[in-house]
Order: structure tokens, then C-alpha cells, then sequence
């Protein structure tokens, strides 16, 4: 066998990272807490914990099997059943690539234009890959090629987010020596077991490879406390409403379950119409969803409506908590930095990554780059 075989399946710490305004959804009043703590903290030392969150694509898996043969390959090449698109060689990633949905897009120009860049960085990822390393890297790829300079900034765009980096700066320098960039989230072990990636040592010829550092924010902002202060009296007032609205015994018991996740959907969902309003336009939202039954739809009406209040407590927490998130992100975005981010033309990114020993926490713009990116033609 060319991948490794897990004794178990893939286990992971947490499979998504949550924006700050959702955490209520799945952990309910003391996920609000959590995210009012957050950022309440950014005024001191925990600023030190924010990091930039970087916009690649595509999103690459790279490693050694247990035979110790390296493996290339994107996300969902990856996960195919059986290990069949794990590629070993430049040759076969180009294969793979272009032999997808049946090789129905072998003659388009992007795809093949995709599929020629990833086999061209393959033997530069086995090379940096140490032969005594068992396991794969998840990442996304940030540039092909050394990015061009342009009035002394590296330019490249991944995806969404074009970034800027000023060539003298110390990673400006890096960027200058490397062939190929990469953003590493998460590490899988020999044993099937998925973490935080730690380790940015353990590659070799950085020079060719760029592992892009950690990129933290440089110092404290100034937040609204006293707008935290009455949030977390609101939280602790309806508290008990609220987890009574979100509990997952009674939504099991009422074959519910999935609730909290409806309320994510919808919340994805305003990105595109206006985060304003939040849950007046829940229920007309509901009944267009082709994806719910119409007897699910009865039951989420009729249980909103006997608790009304508490539905709509959790979403005036949802909307004060992802003001507060916006303004903190505006403030780190105008802070100094060698990297310069742009959407469009206009200033901004996809925002931060707030580690947290209960669970990392995302600090996103959703009015700008989640709303560049549900629009973006793929």
C-alpha cells in the first residue's frame, strides 16, 4: 500500500474553526461568554495569540506513507476512498488532475494550467519532506513560483485576497529566496491522528519551500469594554432561555438536532443578502430551503415561535458580538505591517485566527471577504 492505513478513523481536535459570532449556535450561552472573554482580551498581551489568517488556495496534502513513499496531492484528492489519488510522482498528480468527473475538463485551460503548477512543485515538496517523516501536512498553497516584485512589494494572489510584501522585510526576504509557498494549518500523524501543525523546523530547503511563519499581530487595540459589559449582562439575563432553546437533548428528543446548524446556514446566508436583521427573516429563509423537508420546516416554526424570546436574545448577541469582531479587526488591519492585504482593490483580508486552549477562534470580515468569496466564480 502506497498511504498510510489508520488503525482508526481520522480524528480531529476540531473540524472547523468557528467565527467568534457563532459560537453560541453550538455551544449556546457559554459559547457567547467565550467569544466576549476573546475579545475582550485583545486589549492586553492575548493580542499575541491573534494571527494573520491567510487566503491560499489550493488547499494541498503532503507527506510520507507508512513505506515511507511520498504522497502529493490536493483536499480532496486526499480523501478519495482507497488512496486512489494520492499521487507519487509529478506525472501521476497531473493525471489525476486532469482525469477527474470522468477527464471532462482535460482540455480546459485552467485545469490544465492547475494540473502543469502542482506537478511542477511536487519533487520541491518531496525534497523538503524528511525521508524519516511518517504522516501528511494539510496547508494551502500561497504561490507557484516566486511572486513578482512590484514598487518593492512581492505580489501574489491565491485566491480572494491579494497580499503585498514588502521585499526588505524579514519575510519579504524569505519569499525572495523560495520557489514556492505554503500556509500549514494542521499535521496528521502515523496513527491517523489530526492536530495543530507545531513543527516548522522539521522541513528542509526552506530556501526552495517557504513554510510561511506565524504572522502575529503587533499590539494591543482598544476595545469597546463597556459595549462587552452590557453584552455580558444580556448573556447572563437570557441565558437560561437561551440554552433551553439550544439544548441538545430536547432537540434530539423533537428530532431537531441539526437546529444549530440550520442557524449557520442561515447565518451564511445573510453574507449575501446583508448582515443586518439578523433572524427577523429567518423563517421566510426556512421555508425557501429546497434542502428541509416541509415537515422539519413545521417543527423549526413551531418550536421559534414558543420560544420566541430567546431566538431573538441569541441573535442580538450574535449581532453585537460580530460588531465588536469588526471593529477589532479593523484596528489590527490598520496596524503596521509588512504585508499589505487588498479585496477588490480595497483594504482588507480574510481577518485573524485567535488560539484559544477551549478551541481556536476565527475573526472574520463577513461583509467583505466572506462576501467576495460566496460570490467568487471557481
Amino acid at each position: 500500500m502506497r498511504f498510510l492505513e489508520f488503525k482508526q478513523p481520522l480524528r480531529e481536535m476540531e473540524a472547523r474553526i468557528q467565527h467568534a459570532e457563532d459560537l453560541i449556535f453550538f455551544q449556546g450561552s457559554a459559547g457567547a461568554s467565550r467569544a466576549i472573554e476573546a475579545l475582550r482580551s485583545m486589549t492586553g498581551d492575548n493580542h499575541k495569540a491573534v494571527t494573520l489568517k491567510w487566503d491560499g488556495s489550493p488547499a494541498i496534502v503532503f507527506g510520507r506513507d507508512e513505506n515511507g513513499t511520498f504522497v502529493f496531492t490536493d483536499k480532496g484528492g486526499f480523501m478519495k476512498k482507497g488512496g486512489v489519488e494520492r499521487a507519487t510522482s509529478p506525472k501521476e498528480i497531473n493525471s489525476v488532475l486532469l482525469g477527474r468527473s470522468g477527464g471532462k475538463h482535460k482540455d480546459d485551460p485552467n485545469r490544465i494550467a492547475f494540473a502543469k503548477n502542482m506537478a511542477n512543485i511536487f519533487s520541491m515538496y518531496e525534497k523538503a519532506t524528511p525521508k524519516n517523516y511518517r504522516g501528511f501536512f494539510k496547508g494551502d498553497l500561497l504561490y507557484y513560483q516566486t511572486p513578482q516584485i512590484k514598487e518593492n512589494y512581492y505580489i501574489f494572489k491565491p485566491q480572494i485576497v491579494q497580499y503585498a510584501v514588502y521585499k526588505d522585510s524579514e519575510l519579504g526576504k524569505r519569499i525572495g529566496q523560495s520557489m514556492t509557498g505554503i500556509v500549514i494549518h494542521r499535521e496528521v500523524d502515523a496513527s491517523g491522528n489530526e492536530g495543530p501543525f507545531k513543527n516548522i523546523d522539521i522541513f528542509q530547503n526552506q530556501t526552495t519551500v517557504l513554510v510561511v511563519p506565524s504572522i502575529t499581530t503587533t499590539q494591543p487595540v482598544k476595545v469597546n469594554t463597556g459595549a462587552l459589559d452590557q453584552l455580558q449582562l444580556i448573556v447572563k439575563k437570557n441565558a437560561a432561555s437561551i440554552d433551553k432553546l439550544l439544548d441538545s437533548n430536547t432537540l434530539t428528543q423533537k428530532q431537531m438536532k441539526g437546529f444549530p446548524d440550520l442557524l449557520y446556514a442561515y447565518m451564511n446566508s445573510k453574507v449575501d443578502s446583508g448582515l443586518t436583521n439578523l433572524g427577523s427573516d429567518f423563517i421566510p429563509w426556512l421555508e425557501n430551503r429546497e434542502q428541509v423537508s416541509a415537515k422539519m420546516k413545521t417543527k423549526v416554526n413551531e418550536y421559534i415561535q414558543e420560544n420566541s424570546s430567546a431566538f431573538m436574545s441569541l441573535w442580538n448577541v450574535v449581532s453585537s458580538i460580530m460588531k465588536t469582531k469588526d471593529d477589532i479587526i479593523n484596528k489590527f488591519d490598520s496596524q503596521e505591517s509588512p504585508i499589505k492585504q487588498s479585496i477588490n482593490g480595497k483594504p482588507g483580508g480574510e481577518g485573524y485566527v485567535m488560539a484559544h486552549p477551549k478551541g481556536d477562534i476565527k475573526l472574520v470580515p463577513r461583509s467583505t471577504f466572506s462576501a467576495a468569496n460566496r460570490s467568487a466564480t471557481r
